[in-house]
């Protein structure tokens, strides 16, 4: 729509001027008549169209490329969280383990026998007490 706009616009202004001199450093460069400038102006907006196809592509491709990344991030943080819960289950488990060490060595102090237990003690103070 904004295309035939600027065609009309500039096939009025050709048709004023019947020509289009390039003026460079004061010299003539070039002259084009109505037909010309408008072919030319036709092929320039052909290279737009294209150019923005392109881009709505590259748009349209940049777009699922984040799209996928943002399913990426909320993965990740999924993960994230699961890991979490993990590694404080791991470190309520390590506490555990060494309560329960702790209680085995206590155990194992408990259950070792005492001084005054000790068999060749009593076997000796039992020949000692019978010399007597």
């Amino acid at each position: 729509m904004k295309i035939l706009k600027y065609l009309l616009i500039t096939g009025l202004i050709l048709s004023v001027t019947d020509g289009q001199t390039i003026k460079k450093d004061g010299k003539e460069v070039a002259s084009f008549t109505q037909s010309e400038a408008l072919e030319m102006l036709k092929a320039r907006d052909a290279q737009w169209k294209g150019k923005l196809a392109k881009a709505d592509s590259l748009i349209a491709s940049k777009n699922v490329v984040i799209n996928e990344c943002e399913s990426l991030v909320a993965e990740i943080e999924k993960n994230a969280n699961v890991e979490f819960v993990l590694s404080e289950a791991k470190s309520r488990q390590i506490k555990i383990l060494k309560t329960r060490d702790k209680a085995n060595e206590e155990m194992i102090k408990a259950l070792q026998p005492k001084w005054y237990e000790n068999q060749y003690l009593w076997l000796v103070i039992g020949v000692i007490l019978g010399k007597i």
